[in-house]
């Protein structure tokens, strides 16, 4: 049935929906599990990639400049950022994307294209009120709940730490 008359249905307030059988239908999902395990396995392998060119700018900022390791990690941090904003700009890193599922979202890479992505998207609006209002829109979430996990994961350390 499409939505239509899925619509139309709920609009005269018909009694289908009472009906387990109609129910069963909606409900009922088709699996797939050949497509699910390679869009695993290539989320997986394309995940394992970032993860070893994050490892490889690691290595050459700590081994081939000399950098001490905290120098090294956030050298490497902020050109997984860059790299992927850059990306994002051109819309290389969407079409990357569809090729390694998953794979790109690692909370680095998925955190800048999502900030570059709402800056885009609203840069017309302004500096102020479109880029600067909007560029953490989407990311915005991700940084309140991981403020708050924080929060709470700490609470409950110094409980056991301290009071215990």
């Amino acid at each position: 049935m499409d939505k239509i008359k899925l619509l139309s249905h709920t609009i005269n307030g018909d009694n289908m929906f009472k009906s387990r059988k109609y129910y069963q239908e909606i409900i009922k999902t088709k699996h797939d599990y050949k497509v699910m395990l390679k869009n695993f396995f290539e989320a997986y392998f394309f995940g394992g990639l970032v993860s070893l060119f994050g490892q490889g700018l690691f290595d050459f900022y700590n081994k081939i400049l000399n950098q001490n390791i905290e120098l090294s990690v956030t050298y490497m941090t902020l050109s997984v950022i860059t790299i992927t904003a850059i990306l994002t700009s051109f819309g290389i890193y969407d079409n990357l994307g569809q090729v390694a599922k998953c794979g790109l979202s690692i909370p680095i890479s998925g955190f800048a294209n999502s900030a570059v992505s709402s800056s885009m998207e609203y840069h017309k609006e302004g500096i102020v009120l479109g880029i600067g209002a909007n560029t953490l829109k989407l990311a915005g979430s991700v940084i309140v709940l991981g403020t708050v996990s924080a929060l709470v994961v700490s609470t409950i350390r110094y409980i056991f730490e301290v009071l215990i």
